[in-house]
């Protein structure tokens, strides 16, 4: 890898100094006015690249998920359903429970029925 150069924005105060003298200016306001051109530029200098990729690469982390974080949530959807595919149907016990229940409730009503239709049949000879 090649090494990265730094972004920072660097200000030549001689050569701003030098044209400035160029243009009739004095001495002292050449001077003057190159060391504030290299303060503002000390202070409005940009990061440098490798910089911005670690900052990049930290808010990425915190927002992108990972296989191990995707397994995770899979495992907790997985059980959350069990549970309630759990809570919601029935078991055999619970099946067989309620077949008996039908049954018995079935045979009560057959057996009232026969009982009704032979006292309709000896009340109508």
């Amino acid at each position: 890898m090649g090494r990265e150069k730094d972004m920072a924005t660097t200000i030549d105060t001689l050569k701003i100094y030098e044209r400035l003298k160029s243009a009739d200016l004095s001495d002292k306001a050449a001077k003057e006015i190159a060391e504030v051109f290299k303060e503002t530029s000390e202070g409005l200098a940009t990061p440098s690249i490798s910089t911005i990729k670690s900052e990049i690469k930290e808010e990425l982390s915190k927002e992108l998920a990972t296989k191990a974080d995707l397994r995770e949530e899979i495992r907790n959807a997985t059980a959350e359903l069990l549970i309630k595919i759990e809570k919601r149907f029935a078991t055999k016990a619970e099946l067989a429970e309620t077949k008996a229940e039908l049954l018995k409730w079935m045979f009560i009503f057959w057996a009232s029925q026969i009982g009704i239709i032979v006292a309709l049949i000896k009340f109508l000879k």
